[in-house]
């Protein structure tokens, strides 16, 4: 199984991937609601000036329980009376069925199976060999480390999630892909493409040249 330190590795590397993909601040646009805009005034008000943000509300309960005091003072002394609970009656007891309850009918629709399909690389740039994976009901990584001890993470998504991932297209096969460079020997390169036929979404972290990472994309195959 793959260690928690290796999974949190590869959520950062998926989450720095995600994180390519959405746009630049300033070239969102939002325009907010007016009921929107005052509530935020509201709570700018309540943070940056919290005395003057409670005052009216503590004195307005102050007066109310004033109030409340001094009408209560000026009543007269009313004698209170306990109602006793009414007398309990006794239900006849109900005539149970003379056949017995038969359980609920399960549903005759088919069950849910998992798709027990695995996809791996059949092609590995010489010395690379399978360290660990972790398989799972519609997606499972897969851990490759080479001779020099660097790992080789490929994932992928039975669900054809769309990583939106940003790069340069490159071709692989007969679709398309995008592929992120390092900017130095510590990062690795990145591949994501999809297999449209099938709906399945992958991506491969690894350092190999640009020409390996797409040999290893085109040779993946999936396992019944």
């Amino acid at each position: 199984m793959i260690s928690d330190k290796e999974l949190r590795e590869a959520a950062r590397r998926y989450e720095k991937a995600l994180l390519r993909a959405l746009p630049e601040p300033e070239d969102c646009e939002a325009a907010f609601s007016p009921d929107f805009e005052r509530k935020m005034k509201k709570l700018i008000l309540r943070t940056d000036h919290p005395v003057r943000y409670w005052l009216p509300w503590l004195l307005g309960l102050l007066l109310a329980l004033l109030a409340v005091g001094l009408a209560a003072a000026m009543l007269p002394a009313k004698q209170v009376y306990v109602k006793e609970p009414p007398p309990r009656t006794e239900r006849p007891a109900s005539t149970a069925s003379a056949e017995p309850s038969s359980p609920p009918a399960e549903s005759q629709g088919p069950e849910s199976t998992a798709r027990a399909i695995v996809y791996r690389p059949t092609w590995l740039p010489e010395g690379c060999e399978w360290d660990r994976e972790a398989l799972y009901e519609n997606e499972g990584m897969i851990v490759y480390r080479a001779t020099d001890g660097t790992e080789a993470v490929f994932l992928y998504d039975l669900t054809g999630a769309d990583m939106g991932a940003e790069g340069k297209e490159v071709a692989v096969g007969d679709g398309t892909g995008r592929l992120l460079l390092g900017e130095n020997k510590e990062e690795l390169n990145e591949l994501f493409w999809r297999d449209e036929t099938a709906g399945v979404s992958f991506w491969l972290s690894a350092p190999f040249e640009e020409e390996d990472l797409i040999r290893v994309a085109e040779s993946v195959r999936a396992e019944e």
